[in-house]
């Protein structure tokens, strides 16, 4: 059962249960106050006509012997005298009917036949009264009955009430509660149905999108349709799902460029194999040729060089992928001069000129990766460059107190569309050029991990046959600013 329905007819049946008892309750407690009121005036009404009856026969019955009259019999003074005293009451509704000792009917205006004994005539003593209400035909008929006591003989007076009317306005009332009951489950059903299927149209909203969203659609958002519990709900809902759908994007760009170094690696890999393993068979299957001998050993040794600088640059990426720097401040000028020194052949092998600027700033930084950093870049400027141009190498501080390090060629440049691509490993942008200059790509992948490590941000302006310029922002504090050239 859907939640929609779980409400409804929670809701639903919770109201009725409590509506019919609480009705049903009110009735009957109206009834019984009725009742109780009903009883207790017939008491009091059996006990009046009792106390008359004894007074006028005690009076009478007195003033017969002042005059000396004949003693009248009890039972014909009742038979003669007892209707008198039904004047005060409604005759369709109130009657008495009394017995002598031996229950003969003395006095009765009853009409009706009473069926089966009379429990409430058991009474011993004159102060006591029984009552009972006795359904007879149609009717509901009040009895009270006590004793009356005339000169020492006893009879049994009891006093009838018609109790019909209030049996009848019990009914009345119940009737008329059903009516209004089914009134109002229809209109609440309706009303109910109408309601609880709006406010959760969130809710069947939510679990639509949670099933899109598990097919694969992690684009897919929830639309907020209220500022209630819900609708927090929807917008913690649609906050899961972009990261959700971040970290997929992640992944798969993970797995793909986990891919692509696997197909970059095989092929960079099985070039200078393929290379020497040609050369080798050459000269394992020639005569011996002192040109050919050379020539071939010459391009074995150039390509077990390439595949050790493959091998080098792979573990200088490893170790930046898996290492955590340990930061120390230090001044940054020392590893320009000394980035400069160490490439100085490689820029005289490609006659190209190095010209440095830096201002010495003290950094957080881990010295050797930035070193590291450093040489790939003006190594990948050397390789774009032609020969006679010219490098820059700067450092300088800005003015939010960052730091740039900046290296600048008049290169080939890279084309637009490659330049979001070419911090990924293996990935050249001229492979013709990189294959003259053996480079394999990894040399921007390994200065792009250096700068994620010290939360520092890469940019890169390049335009085709014009140059490139790299600058690395790096943040930090310092304190002193001197230049030097």
């Amino acid at each position: 059962m859907k939640l929609w329905q779980k409400v409804f007819w929670g809701t639903f049946l919770l109201f009725e249960v409590l509506f019919n008892a609480s009705s049903f309750y009110l009735i009957q407690h109206n009834f019984n106050q009725n009742l109780i009121r009903e009883v207790d005036r017939g008491l009091t009404n059996q006990q009046l006509l009792t106390a008359q009856i004894e007074n006028e026969w005690s009076y009478i019955n007195n003033l017969n012997q002042l005059l000396n009259a004949a003693k009248e019999d009890a039972g014909d003074f009742l038979q003669h005298n007892a209707s008198k005293y039904l004047k005060s009451f409604d005759p369709s509704s109130v009657f008495i009917d009394i017995k002598d000792d031996r229950d003969q009917t003395v006095f009765s205006n009853f009409s009706e036949t009473i069926d089966g004994p009379r429990p409430e005539l058991e009474v011993k003593n004159p102060a006591d009264r029984k009552y009972i209400i006795r359904s007879i035909g149609r009717k509901s008929e009040l009895f009270v009955a006590g004793m009356l006591t005339l000169s020492g003989r006893g009879f049994k007076l009891a006093y009838i009430l018609d109790l019909t009317d209030i049996y009848a306005d019990k009914n009345a009332q119940i009737r008329a509660f059903i009516k209004i009951n089914i009134v109002i489950t229809v209109v609440l059903a309706a009303g109910l149905y109408g309601l609880i299927w709006y406010l959760t149209r969130s809710v069947r909203m939510l679990t639509r999108s949670a099933q899109t969203i598990a097919s694969g659609r992690y684009s897919h958002r929830v639309n907020v349709l209220s500022k209630d519990e819900i609708g927090l709900l929807s917008e913690q809902f649609n906050k899961m799902a972009e990261a959700i759908e971040e970290k997929v994007q992640a992944l798969e760009t993970a797995a793909g460029n986990r891919q692509r170094f696997i197909h970059y690696l095989t092929h960079e890999l099985k070039t200078p194999l393929t290379s020497i393993i040609g050369y080798a068979d050459l000269l394992r299957t020639t005569a011996f040729n002192e040109e050919v001998f050379y020539k071939s050993l010459h391009y074995i040794y150039s390509e077990g060089k390439r595949l050790e600088s493959l091998a080098f640059k792979l573990m200088d990426l490893i170790l930046v992928e898996n290492i955590q720097p340990r930061m120390t401040v230090l001044d940054i000028r020392p590893i320009f001069e000394e980035t400069a020194q160490l490439m100085r052949l490689q820029l005289e092998k490609a006659q190209v000129s190095l010209s440095m600027s830096v201002e010495a700033a003290k950094l957080p930084m881990e010295s050797d990766l930035v070193q590291i950093m450093c040489t790939n870049l003006i190594d990948n400027s050397i390789k774009a460059s032609n020969t006679g141009s010219g490098i820059g190498f700067r450092g300088y501080r800005t003015e939010d107190s960052r730091y740039v390090i900046e290296v600048q060629d008049e290169g080939i440049g890279i084309p637009e569309q490659d330049i979001p691509n070419v911090f990924e490993p293996f990935f050249t942008a001229n492979p013709s050029r990189s294959q003259s200059n053996r480079g394999a790509g990894l040399g921007l992948a390994i200065c792009s991990e250096i700068v994620r490590l010290h939360a520092g941000e890469l940019d890169i302006q390049s335009r085709l046959n014009e140059g490139t310029v790299i600058r690395v922002i790096l943040p930090g504090s310092y304190n002193s600013f001197t230049t030097c050239r």
